[in-house]
């Protein structure tokens, strides 16, 4: 009997041979019988031969035709491999839920045509057009594009017009985005502007849209399909181009089970399609700026903003003097000045709920987590103590645990505590805060945006979820709140994703008509990245980290790779990375560097014990080559099925 290759999502290294009575087409799904349950794989390959002589049989082939073809297996073949990550779990890991369960690959509802089309009533600016030209000209041959256009260039206006040229072509194209909050807004404008049918693939898409979106991108029914960093494995036979819009956001990096990067992943695709690749941001990630330093990408350029509207001017108020709390009385002026005039201001402040401490002012005591090492955040809508990173809820005590006295208090601002706040300076003001709090029954954040886009004079509180993308018309001015955390951080990234945050924040002010402000509130106004945010220089901030990052031997300049063990007896998870430390050491690997294991930034998280292993090296390929051969010895390590383990190649955090 034929005997065909299937690949199984198991955390194992290796694929399964079944038996088949009929040979199986290469991509197609199959149900297979492992251990006592029946799970669907994919299959790999068909021989006459296997390794093992007792075979079970395949129980049923579930299409005819692939469900992965030969473009998308190749694709996936290669993201396995280079983050060592088992074959079935990446694979079944790119298919709709309702494919790894085995449902037909039927569409349900085939998504219309826009009903109607606009052309748009304005003229491109000189910029927007050499970028344009300079895209079509490699449209039949890979070329990696940065463009680089400051917050309101028009970058969205070069997309469409060079996807409107692709899909003139009958090709298709892949449009990223790193949140599903802009999600809506792109496809709107794809939508508005496009004759062809516009998919979206992200996960508040319930799991019948999310099939039919997957099979139209596969059966080229759907000329453009926009989603978030999953789009990335979405099979699309005729694919002419990729765009990743915001390229230097940290969404774009899976941070569970299978870790990828949608972004470093675009490359490979563009590639191996032989398609333009266009990476679009206002601030590159170092990665990216060094790509284009070193000839792999070419930059394309909008130094101005679209229709001859002025970059906002960008002030700093110095905290150290302030005792007014979280709104310095200046802010709280600029703020009234702007809705005296009917127009909206937005405060951006990256934590929610209340208030970040509650604690006793008596002896210090302060509530903290009983099932992780990080304080509890006081949302005080459900009067209750939350942990941010385990999820648990209890009760704010009365009364101090240590000391017994009654007093207790809340420290720092969250975006309820700011919204409450608000209230009392702009009691007759609108204020809309948008958070993950806010934001979580379905609809609701569509509902905030649509009060924001009427233009109505409101103030706007949010956190991450608002700093970049969103075009508001009528938002003049934005206060960032509480960001001197960026300063103190232990990540050695932290400073180049702060002046990415404060300028893709600052660039929601003043897209349209008069020049809007931004106002930075900060205990460190003498801090040298002010001086480039307030003059809108962003490559020369850059360079010089990069500049910092080489004469340290840091990405990118390095690669990276992290082993993170957890466990709930804390020193099965550090004595099995120093069992793996060892291994590593004992292999003969000129050039990369060991470190650890040591304790995560918060070691423990929802009752486990979190430590890293770090490897590092300036050759990329010896690197690799260490993690492969560490894989082939996992088995080794008597501590393995005491722990849970992971890696994560090129890791962010």
């Amino acid at each position: 009997m034929p005997i065909v290759e299937v690949a199984i999502s198991v955390p194992l290294n290796r694929t399964f041979d079944y038996l088949t009575d009929t040979e199986v087409v290469v991509g197609a799904r199959v149900k297979v019988p492992f251990g006592a349950k029946k799970v669907v794989g994919i299959a790999l390959s068909n021989k006459q031969k296997s390794e093992f002589s007792k075979l079970k049989p395949v129980e049923q082939i579930l299409d005819e035709t692939p469900i992965l073809d030969k473009p998308i297996l190749d694709f996936l073949f290669w993201s396995a491999k280079y983050y060592h990550h088992p074959i079935g779990e990446v694979l079944l890991a790119a298919l709709p839920k309702n494919l790894r369960l085995g449902k037909e690959a039927k569409i349900k509802k085939v998504v219309g045509l826009p009903t109607q089309v606009n052309q748009p009533d304005f003229e491109i600016t000189n910029e927007q057009n050499t970028a344009i030209n300079s895209i079509l000209t490699k449209q039949d041959a890979y070329h990696g594009f940065l463009l680089h256009g400051v917050t309101g260039s028009g970058k969205t206006e070069v997309y469409l017009r060079s996807t409107q040229a692709v899909l003139d072509q009958n090709k298709q194209v892949l449009v990223l985005v790193p949140e599903i909050g802009l999600t809506p807004q792109m496809i709107f404008r794809f939508e508005n502007r496009l004759k062809t049918r516009v998919v979206a693939i992200h996960s508040q898409l319930n799991e019948t849209q999310k099939l039919d979106a997957y099979l139209m991108a596969k059966n080229g029914e759907a000329g453009v399909v926009l989603g978030t960093r999953s789009a990335i494995f979405a099979p699309m036979p005729n694919l002419g181009m990729i765009i990743i819009d915001e390229e230097h956001d940290g969404s774009f990096k899976q941070q569970s089970s299978f870790r990828y990067s949608a972004r470093d992943l675009s490359f490979i695709r563009a590639k191996q399609a032989n398609i333009p690749l266009i990476l679009g941001t206002a601030t590159p990630s170092l990665e990216t700026l060094k790509n284009a330093m070193d000839g792999k990408l070419t930059r394309l350029t909008l130094a101005n903003r679209a229709g001859d509207v002025v970059m906002p001017k960008v002030s700093l108020i110095d905290m150290r003097t302030n005792t007014d709390g979280a709104l310095s009385k200046l802010l709280v002026e600029k703020m009234q000045q702007y809705l005296s005039h009917g127009k909206q201001v937005m405060l951006f402040i990256n934590r929610r709920g209340y208030a970040p401490v509650y604690f006793c002012t008596e002896c210090g005591w302060k509530s903290e987590c009983n099932h992780c090492h990080a304080s509890m955040i006081y949302h005080r809508h459900i009067n209750r103590l939350k942990c941010h990173h385990c999820g648990d809820e209890k009760m704010p005590e009365q009364t101090c645990p240590d000391c017994t006295q009654p007093s207790l208090e809340v420290y720092g601002y969250g975006t309820e505590r700011l919204e409450e706040t608000l209230g009392s300076h702009f009691a007759d003001t609108p204020i809309i805060r948008i958070d993950r709090d806010t934001t979580r029954r379905k609809k609701a954040l569509a509902q905030h945006l649509e009060k924001i886009n009427s233009g109505e004079p409101c103030i706007i509180v949010g956190t991450q979820m608002l700093a970049k993308g969103h075009d508001f018309s009528n938002l003049a001015m934005v206060g960032i709140l509480d960001i001197d955390g960026g300063f103190l951080s232990t990540n050695f990234r932290a400073t180049e994703y702060l002046a990415q945050l404060l300028i893709q924040v600052s660039g929601r002010a003043g897209r349209s008509g008069q020049q809007g402000e931004v106002a930075i509130q900060t205990r460190f106004p003498e801090h040298p990245m002010f001086n480039f945010v307030l003059s809108n220089r962003y490559t020369q901030f850059a360079s010089g980290l990069l500049k910092q990052r080489m004469s340290a031997m840091m990405p990118p300049f390095a690669h990276q790779a992290q082993l993170c063990a957890n466990a709930k007896n804390k020193d099965n998870a550090q004595a099995f990375l120093q069992e793996v430390a060892g291994l590593l050491k004992s292999i003969d690997m000129n050039g990369v560097e060991i470190w650890g294991p040591t304790p995560n930034s918060i070691e423990k998280k929802a009752d486990y014990y979190y430590f890293n292993l770090y490897l590092q090296s300036n050759d990329r390929a010896a690197l690799h080559q260490m993690l492969a051969t560490f894989s082939q010895h996992i088995d080794k390590i008597k501590l393995k099925n005491k722990v849970r383990w992971y890696l994560d190649v090129d890791p962010i955090d």
